[in-house]
């Protein structure tokens, strides 16, 4: 091959890479990951070639530890912006997160609630958000963004029914999240860095968040044992 040939293949690729993040319609690139969401809808897109609702498996080491072996599901996917959760590192293993709940006689009392806090990312890690399968959303709840399968909320109000044992059974409780302007995710997928597999409940929340990336990494059929994340022009 020769060297012409093997750059108009890498460009066509990163051509291609493009155009799957660039063409999505899920949300309008003024929007931000909906802290004050209060209205319960379904994200639709006739793009069938978007990423939201997939996973990103990273492939080689990374300058920060925390990208290193990370699975993001992806949240948000724009012409301008990608955004995803991180959803297997822990902050700190379980947490005790102390909130008020009432008593039988009626009085707000303090307690301890031990659940396992995820850390989703860099960005605004004062920011929580609760990922939950779909079918455990209540009808009409006015705080989720459904997502496919996966409900998203980053309402207090979920949080408290968590603590107070009525929320969903299966969750990922996360802290911050993980986004990329527009080029730069692509840039990095060109270059072998990551993976984009395709999700599924059981692997967000049957799976054990250490075993997460093996399993996500596996779905793909990439043979990680042979396989070379370097690429070259030459």
């Amino acid at each position: 091959m020769t060297k012409k040939n093997s750059l108009e293949d890498a460009m066509e690729k990163f051509r291609a890479v493009s155009k799957q993040l660039g063409e999505s319609g899920l949300l309008d690139d003024n929007e931000d990951i909906k802290p004050n969401v209060r209205k319960s809808r379904v994200k639709k897109s006739e793009k069938t070639d978007s990423l939201a609702g997939k996973c990103l498996v990273r492939l080689s080491e990374s300058s920060s530890d925390m990208y290193n072996h990370a699975v993001i599901y992806i949240t948000e996917c724009t012409a301008s912006k990608v955004r995803g959760i991180m959803i297997n590192k822990l902050m700190f293993g379980t947490a005790a997160i102390e909130c008020k709940s009432k008593e039988n006689n009626g009085e707000n009392a303090l307690k301890n609630v031990y659940e396992d806090l995820y850390q989703g990312g860099p960005e605004n890690p004062a920011h929580g958000f609760v990922l939950f399968p779909r079918e455990e959303c209540v009808e009409n709840d006015p705080f989720a963004e459904v997502l496919g399968d996966v409900a998203i909320s980053t309402s207090f109000g979920v949080l408290q029914e968590i603590l107070e044992g009525e929320g969903p059974e299966k969750k990922i409780i996360a802290m911050g999240h993980c986004a990329w302007n527009r080029g730069e995710l692509e840039w990095e997928i060109f270059n072998n860095k990551w993976l984009v597999v395709p999700t599924n409940l059981e692997l967000m929340f049957e799976t054990d968040f250490s075993e997460r990336w093996a399993k996500a990494a596996a779905s793909s059929g990439v043979n990680l044992k042979t396989y070379m994340p370097q690429i070259g022009l030459a």
